[in-house]
């Protein structure tokens, strides 16, 4: 099991860890040599989420790379990403692709200071009788922030410090000069 993550497994044998080797996938060293298997033994349902730190109000992009093994009928898989019961995001797809492809991002701006990330075989739900002689693999899933919380357009606190003394330095300026007797503005 990948550190961090949970498993849930209505049978026990439909989710695995596998080396990419076990079942001919294509080996990209940039994603070690390991992925995680879905719809082991003719298994077409199960989930491996995480649950994460997030930052309130910040915006986060989820990467990840996905292709069918061991067979040739289309698979469908989710994810879904959640504050406890608030969905933030979800996405769901049909593929039949024997390389790993990238997804296309999902992005989500976090509701809570804890987040679950969620992936899912959906085969047997949107494809009812296939995918029974097909597995699909996930491999290389990141996180990452893209933007921190904050209003548009408000600078940050530390910025206030040199625009409040300009203003008083204007101020003590425009002061003297009038209280300079014989000199014209």
């Amino acid at each position: 099991m990948p550190t961090g993550w949970v498993k849930f497994d209505p049978t026990g044998a439909g989710l695995f860890m596998q080396l990419d080797t076990t079942f001919g996938i294509p080996f990209v060293p940039a994603n070690g040599h390991q992925s995680f298997g879905f719809g082991g033994n003719s298994i077409t349902s199960g989930t491996l989420s995480q649950t994460f730190d997030t930052v309130v109000g910040a915006t986060y992009a989820v990467n990840y790379q996905y292709l069918i093994q061991q067979g040739l009928e289309p698979e469908a898989l989710f994810v879904d990403v959640h504050n406890g019961p608030p969905l933030l995001a979800s996405t769901f797809f049909i593929f039949s692709n024997t390389n790993w492809v990238s997804a296309p991002v999902l992005m989500f701006t976090a509701t809570g200071t804890s987040t679950t990330l969620r992936f899912g075989d959906d085969t047997g739900a949107l494809l009812p009788g296939t995918g029974a002689s097909t597995n699909w693999a996930l491999d290389a899933v990141t996180v990452t922030q893209t933007a921190v919380p904050g209003p548009a357009g408000v600078p940050e606190p530390g910025s206030f410090a040199p625009v409040g003394l300009a203003g008083l330095a204007a101020a003590v300026w425009r002061l003297r000069k009038r209280a300079t007797p014989g000199q014209s503005a």
